[in-house]
């Protein structure tokens, strides 16, 4: 009789030692498909701009000496790609159909205070743009970045194919 509850015993504790290392590895396995991978931080656009260097070049078109950005690798990486951005809103054209953007409030920004080219980026947008922003008013803008050190009309950065997102 004492070996047959030994048995029992025995045979009782593989089984629960079985069940134990499957419901074990089963949680591994499904937590490994369920856990959300975290997202990488969103990319900082003005940190980046930031990088860059100026050279003094001579513009046949305008017949004198302009400061040309030069663009860092990790900013070339970035041309043509999906790029968010915040800053504040300066009026650039009469319909909105191009913005301007900066860093910086309009007080400190590239144009009224000591900022540099790097503050700032032109923003073509897809469409006219119909709602009105005010001078400084905080928007976020998704587009192709597009950089430009050939055509001294347009800013560094100019971001095509925009738009504004939902305030």
């Amino acid at each position: 009789m004492q070996r047959k509850a030994q048995y029992i015993t025995w045979g009782t504790s593989a089984v629960v030692l079985i069940a134990a290392i499957t419901f074990y590895f089963s949680q591994g396995r499904e937590n490994s498909n369920t856990e959300k991978v975290p997202e990488p931080p969103p990319v900082n656009y003005w940190e980046m701009f930031a990088g860059i260097s100026l050279e003094r070049k001579f513009v046949e078109e305008a017949d004198a000496y302009y400061r040309i950005p030069v663009f860092t690798p990790i900013l070339l990486d970035h041309t043509g790609k999906e790029v968010t951005l915040s800053g504040y809103y300066l009026p650039y054209s009469e319909l909105d159909s191009v913005i301007i953007i900066s860093r910086f409030p309009n007080a400190s920004c590239f144009f009224c205070g000591r900022a540099g080219i790097e503050s700032v980026a032109m923003v073509e947008l897809d469409r006219i743009n119909r709602t009105s922003y005010y001078m400084d008013q905080r928007l976020t803008v998704r587009g192709k970045l597009v950089l430009n050190s050939t055509n001294i009309k347009k800013l560094a950065f100019v971001i095509t194919d925009a738009f504004v997102e939902e305030l």
